[in-house]
């Protein structure tokens, strides 16, 4: 066995773990990790066929609730709401403007929040009754049902393109760069947003890290290394790499804890013993740059 990254055979057997959002116990999927680049994958991987049985019903939320609290103005008082003009504040202080696709992108909530005095919004998303229902609620919005692939998508066209905790989710990593790399126009924009295996996070909690609850539908686990090797094999320049949403990041923190509470016979009682430390890491992710959230900025050459 080789890294598919990297192709280096160093490899480590990093955690084992359990399928924790459907509560399934009896299947273990092993989380492998390169040494030299540190690029993970979840073993055995699922078969693209069957991958869509892992996906409870409830999986993107209650759309048709979230839709109505938006159009009433009700979404905007919300935290998740925050989390999404958090986004575009990052978008924006990239490209201000131009036709964007993001892909996966659920419910669009992030697309909702974009000006559409300033942005043409695209998005594509598996779940055609999810497309179906936000269509006919924001009709200006263009959303596409299947997947990055679809030749309903234009090349060059694009302003930037987001992947906001997607790429980890896909098959075949690299083809899906190449056609996202296709799609932008000349000097068009990538931003990733996904868990960083070489987070300090990671290291701790192992197993019981939370960006693993979502185990196996999590395909692979990226590095900072790893990330930038694909990216650059993709022909995309990588600009930055940033702490995107610290909310986020702590979120991950909190949970992760909790998670390993939960597996002491103590319960809950070592998570409220250790929850003050959750205000130190942060500040050691800051002096180390290790961050369990991993944002990158790319660009397709303008030439």
């Amino acid at each position: 066995m080789s890294c598919s990254i990297c192709g280096r055979s160093d490899i480590e057997h990093f955690c084992s773990v359990h399928d924790r959002l459907l509560g399934n116990t009896a299947q273990v999927w092993r989380i492998l990790r390169c040494r030299h680049c540190g690029f993970g994958w979840t073993f055995p991987p699922l078969a693209e066929n069957g991958i869509s049985g892992y996906y409870p019903s409830a999986y993107l939320g209650e759309v048709r609730r979230t839709l109505e609290e938006f159009l009433s103005g009700r979404l905007a008082r919300t935290r998740s709401w925050r989390g999404e003009v958090a986004k575009v504040r990052l978008l924006e202080g990239i490209v201000q403007s131009g036709r964007i696709l993001d892909v996966g992108c659920g419910d669009g909530k992030f697309l909702w929040a974009l000006d559409p005095g300033r942005w043409r919004r695209t998005g594509i998303e598996l779940s055609r009754p999810t497309v179906d229902l936000v269509r006919g609620a924001i009709p200006d919005l263009e959303l596409i049902a299947g997947d990055i692939f679809s030749e309903t998508l234009p090349t060059s066209a694009f302003d930037a393109v987001t992947f906001w905790h997607v790429l980890e989710h896909l098959h075949d990593t690299r083809r899906v760069l190449f056609r996202a790399r296709s799609l932008l126009r000349p000097g068009g924009w990538m931003i990733i947003s996904l868990p960083n295996l070489d987070s300090l996070q990671a290291r701790l909690f192992r197993s019981h890290w939370y960006a693993f609850d979502d185990v196996p539908r999590h395909l692979y686990h990226f590095s900072r290394i790893s990330l930038n090797l694909i990216l650059l094999e993709a022909g995309l320049t990588v600009h930055r790499h940033l702490l995107f949403s610290p909310d986020v990041n702590f979120h991950s923190w909190k949970h992760s804890l909790l998670n390993w509470s939960r597996a002491t016979r103590a319960g809950r009682a070592p998570y409220c013993l250790f929850k003050p430390a959750l205000f130190l890491f942060p500040l050691l992710e800051r002096l180390t740059g290790r961050y369990g959230i991993m944002t990158v900025v790319a660009r397709k050459p303008a030439g």
